[in-house]
């Protein structure tokens, strides 16, 4: 549950990061580029680089599969709602 969070969170700041520095096309693509890719190279880093632990396959495409379309749908909301709420633009 804490994963969630923390991925929810940080998606979250990405948008509202992206509505106050990036205008234009650029801004809702990188809204939800940058939490999925995030989560993407915290995933390949924890499969290659973090010692085995043990247990089943690897199951980190079905992961970013999962986690990575709501951290993208997740940044885009925010990016949404922190542009329209609190945009000068």
């Amino acid at each position: 549950m804490a994963a969630w969070l923390v991925i929810i969170a940080l998606s979250a700041a990405t948008g509202f990061l992206c509505s106050r520095l990036l205008t234009g096309t650029i801004a809702w693509v990188a809204s939800a580029l940058l939490p999925w890719l995030g989560l993407l190279a915290w995933l390949l880093y924890h499969e290659y680089f973090v010692p085995y632990q043990g247990g089943g396959a690897s199951m980190w495409p079905i992961a970013q599969l999962f986690a990575g379309t709501v951290a993208a749908g997740v940044g885009l909301a925010a990016y949404a709602i922190f542009r329209t709420k609190g945009g000068s633009r």
